[in-house]
């Protein structure tokens, strides 16, 4: 994913300015030309607030409401590196379908994390699409438009919730928006499980035993029943 960084223009007034000051220091040989030199890489990596509006993808109309989280990480350690949560920011977008959240001034981030969840909706995440998985090649722009794809009866909770959660970390409490927005959905969900559950159990006691292939064919066939059973029956 892309970032939102100090536009060319800036760049070439802030070098303007210091070729103006010093028109015959070269920045690299003194002390003063490498602390302005230095300053200047720092800010060419700031990143200010970034907006972005989400909309319904049939109808283009604003979407309210919507929960707008970001987390960024940062790299650790030299060698055998690791990644370490550095923000996580979450908001609510207006009546508009408008949200703004803070950018970070770290060079050393990653690109942020992002998931977008309404009720009704499949969730939008920066690197895969939802019920599909086709992987995505985002990048941000200043007032990016965000279009939420309507959620098709019959698509399951458990996968949903799953794929949601698999845009951003163990987030616990610093996610509460998301969290709370996502209640009414993890009951489904865990109904959805209790029903998969009940419905493994009559398989052969020895299924395990099954080739991966079997098995996964298993599993997806009795997925598919639950649907149907949940949503599509009679008394659904």
């Amino acid at each position: 994913m892309g970032w939102i960084t100090c536009s060319k223009n800036i760049k070439n007034m802030c070098l303007g300015e210091a070729n103006a000051l010093h028109p015959k220091i070269d920045l690299t040989k003194s002390k003063k030309g490498l602390w302005i030199l230095g300053l200047f890489l720092l800010l060419s990596a700031c990143y200010g607030g970034i907006p972005g509006k989400v909309v319904d993808a049939e109808t283009g109309k604003p979407i309210e409401g919507a929960v707008v989280l970001v987390e960024w990480d940062i790299i650790k350690g030299f060698g055998l590196s690791y990644t370490e949560r550095y923000k996580v920011f979450e908001t609510v977008t207006n009546e508009d379908g408008w949200f703004t959240f803070p950018g970070v001034l770290n060079p050393l981030v990653n690109s942020p994390n992002l998931v977008i969840y309404k009720k009704g909706y499949f969730g939008w995440r920066e690197d895969y699409t939802f019920p599909d998985y086709r992987e995505k090649h985002f990048r941000w722009t200043s007032g990016c438009v965000f279009r939420l794809e309507r959620f098709v009866r019959g698509c399951l909770h458990n996968r949903h919730l799953s794929f949601i959660g698999g845009g951003i970390g163990s987030l616990g409490e610093v996610a509460s928006k998301l969290d709370q927005a996502a209640s009414w959905e993890r009951l489904l969900a865990q109904k959805e499980s209790r029903l998969y559950g009940k419905k493994l159990k009559r398989l052969p006691p020895d299924w395990k035993s099954y080739d991966q292939y079997t098995i996964e064919g298993l599993q997806k066939q009795i997925w598919k029943e639950v649907a149907q059973e949940l949503y599509f029956s009679k008394e659904s």
